[in-house]
């Protein structure tokens, strides 16, 4: 009984963050979005790309262009036991946000340690991949953030 009631719940309150979520701006108003977040995994296979084995312990960092500035990194990580990374950053100006392809990519130096992945021990470069919107916003500790997913990885040879 307790599953089922946990379950009613949960979709209850999709539900209701679906409809809040949903309901349009009157005219005129804006919405203000205090920040970005991006999700993504790194396995260890010749890609980078999943499935596969996560790779745990890898540095990964977020770049974006930034109107007027330039590249930059606004924030890094580091991938979890399954090679995910979540990397949270706040807006800054000049950071265009809103867009469903964001002017941001996630990096990772190349080669790893053949400890962490043989795979990609062998291999020079840059792993870069794009930073895509998932169409939502979340409530963080900075406020309302887009949210954000990767696309696949490819090497850039340096």
């Amino acid at each position: 009984m307790a599953s089922y009631n946990n379950g009613v719940s949960a979709f209850f309150l999709a539900a209701f963050l679906f409809a809040v979520a949903s309901t349009p701006l009157a005219h005129g108003q804006t919405l203000t979005l205090r920040g970005l977040t991006v999700n993504g995994s790194l396995c260890c296979t010749p890609s980078g790309n999943c499935p596969g084995q996560g790779v745990s312990g890898v540095p990964v960092s977020l770049n974006c262009t930034i109107v007027g500035v330039g590249a930059r990194v606004l924030g890094s990580g580091v991938t979890n036991v399954n090679g995910s990374f979540n990397i949270t950053v706040p807006a800054i100006t000049g950071l265009i946000l809103g867009l469903p392809m964001l002017p941001c990519v996630v990096t990772v130096q190349l080669p790893l340690s053949p400890i962490v992945c043989p795979v990609l021990n062998a291999t020079t470069g840059i792993l870069a991949t794009t930073v895509n919107s998932v169409g939502t916003l979340l409530t963080s500790t900075l406020g309302l953030v887009q949210a954000a997913t990767i696309g696949a990885f490819f090497n850039v040879r340096i």
